[in-house]
């Protein structure tokens, strides 16, 4: 069973109720009018102003706040919202102890601030774009959620009104996660105003227990609901013939599907060149938490890396004010962080806050968009992203067709190559070469077999199945062009001169084949080549998430359970 449970436009008979009502209501919140708010009952019901005087607080704060629970407006309003997701005490025990928990907390250290801002904490909180669906008429909404590593519990959700704030215009989304939360988002649906020139308030929660902490954090946001987004760069640079729409970033590579290079071991470098179109003129560009460009990991793991001074080339078109655009050479478009493990996959996430000159009204608004389908569905400004770096050392010899070898540097596309055991042989598709940064495996078997290649590439063992270079060590038996053998060497060391690899053609095979991919022998050793590179850049992830459940704190297991019995089990992006 899967440990991931997640909700979509769930049933919002109390929220609406209490959305509609009071949304609009402008009476005092008790601090307003002085009464101390550590007096009050706790309580599920929303009062008048409690969903505006938190609106506030974000709005202070830039549209993001890390909720005080100990102030009875505030978690009542955080009652309200997870009540409407279904969240009652007898269902989810641990859930309603954990919010008892933070509460005491934050009493403890209160000393008259009734809000702070939000921490800083290994996690993303955001609110995606508003996309209008083919009948220019309803709409779909997401919020999206990370949290490095990975969490105990995560929950998430999403809300659009009107842009005045007084009246909700969607549906309730929302979604959570056991034992993992590296990646979550909420979806809501709705109908949009009769205007055409609309802006939409959307808001989320979020609500994380995470390494024995928890967060609990609100952001909202003004957005166009219109995508109006040209990306020229990055761009699948590929041949007409063969795009694959992938933007392939290789470390130091020129050549094969290699769209970008990415320079140097430790930071990303791509050119970034757009435009972002807004409703009404731009008179400013906000240089805010909200204004940014940067590259995540798919998965919602912990590696990312941010251009840090996107702000500072964005400009106000003069021939369309509505419109900002940039234009980054490549040398200049530099992104650093953790780098990303080779063939991961990973999204750009672009955001830009401006204000607008609506009729003479400043109006300010945030559009955003991203290469994630999850985060910005039917978004298509900019295609998937993966980061490519494994080779094999210059002078490796393949096995031909034939019996014969040769090094693989000469090896061109067209080459038929041998590809397992049974004399069985492909023909190679694509090509790569490059330069390696970072220290590569030496491998050497019993059998005199000797072979150089990048930690991550994929190697075929008689028991262990295919496994990175990096993970094998003296003593380990692998599959060579003359049986199984055993290691007796497996270290590291930096390489000079030209790496390459081979991607072979499997559309002549007729049967299928476990592997997700093809083989080659290379000097001896049977390695995979690009296809089964990436098809295994998750290899581990199923451990990963057994991993992740198995830590599950026992005080979760009720929560889990139940939610299994009233749920259902997650979608795909």
């Amino acid at each position: 069973m899967s440990s991931r449970l997640r909700r979509h436009a769930a049933p919002l008979s109390l929220l609406l109720t209490l959305g509609l009502a009071l949304a609009g209501c402008q009476k005092e919140s008790p601090q307003e009018s002085g009464q101390s708010r550590t007096d009050m009952p706790s309580s599920n019901e929303l009062r008048p102003g409690d969903l505006t005087y938190v609106r506030e607080l974000a709005a202070k704060h830039d549209g993001v706040v890390a909720l005080d629970l100990s102030d009875e407006a505030q978690y009542r309003f955080l009652r309200s919202r997870v009540a409407a997701a279904g969240k009652t005490p007898e269902k989810y025990p641990q859930f309603f102890a954990m919010l008892q928990s933070v509460r005491e907390r934050h009493a403890a250290r209160k000393h008259g601030v009734s809000a702070q801002a939000a921490p800083e904490v290994p996690r993303d909180h955001m609110i995606g774009k508003v996309i209008v669906g083919p009948d220019g008429r309803t709409f779909e909404a997401t919020a999206f959620s990370t949290v490095q590593g990975g969490a105990d519990y995560s929950f998430l959700d999403v809300v659009v009104w009107d842009e005045f704030q007084k009246q909700q215009v969607s549906d309730y989304g929302w979604g959570e996660v056991y034992a993992d939360g590296r990646k979550l988002w909420a979806r809501a649906t709705g109908v949009l105003p009769a205007d055409p020139n609309a802006l939409l308030f959307v808001d989320s929660a979020s609500i994380v227990s995470f390494n024995g902490e928890e967060q609990v954090v609100f952001k909202s946001l003004t957005v166009a609901p219109s995508p109006g987004c040209e990306i020229i760069h990055p761009q699948d640079l590929a041949p007409v013939a063969r795009p694959d729409n992938i933007v392939t970033i290789c470390l130091q590579r020129n050549n094969g599907d290699c769209d970008y290079p990415m320079v140097a071991i430790q930071q990303v470098q791509i050119p970034l060149q757009g435009t972002m179109t807004f409703p009404f003129p731009v008179t400013s560009i906000n240089n805010t938490v909200d204004t940014y460009a940067k590259l995540v990991e798919e998965s919602g793991g912990p590696r990312q890396m941010a251009f840090g001074t996107f702000f500072s080339w964005l400009q106000i078109n003069p021939a369309d004010p509505r419109q900002v655009r940039w234009s980054i050479p490549q040398n200049q478009g530099v992104f650093t962080g953790i780098l990303f493990r080779p063939y991961e996959d990973v999204d750009l996430f672009m955001s830009i806050d401006v204000t607008m000159n609506r009729g003479g009204r400043p109006t300010r608004v945030v559009k955003q968009f991203s290469s994630s389908p999850t985060f910005t569905p039917g978004m298509a400004c900019v295609p998937k992203i993966q980061i490519s770096y494994s080779c094999l050392a210059e002078g490796t010899q393949v096995k031909l067709a034939g019996g014969k070898s040769a090094p693989i540097e000469s090896i061109a596309k067209g080459t038929r190559v041998v590809t397992d055991g049974s004399g069985q042989a492909l023909r190679v598709a694509d090509t790569t070469v490059g330069t390696e940064s970072i220290p590569m495996v030496h491998l050497r078997d019993e059998a005199g077999h000797d072979l150089l290649l990048t930690g991550t590439h994929p190697v075929m063992t008689p028991d262990q199945g295919v496994v990175w270079a990096e993970e094998l060590k003296v003593g380990n038996r692998v599959v060579t062009d003359s049986g199984v053998s055993t290691l007796v060497k497996a270290d590291r060391e930096m390489f000079k001169g030209a790496v390459h690899n081979l991607k072979l053609d499997r559309t002549s095979l007729n049967e299928r084949r476990e592997a997700k991919g093809s083989t080659l022998y290379a000097n001896g050793f049977l390695v995979g080549d690009v296809s089964m590179q990436r098809a295994y850049e998750f290899k581990d992830r199923a451990a990963v998430t057994a991993e992740l459940l198995a830590r599950l704190p026992s005080k979760w297991q009720v929560d889990y359970q139940n939610s299994l019995k009233t749920g259902r089990l997650p979608q795909g992006p």
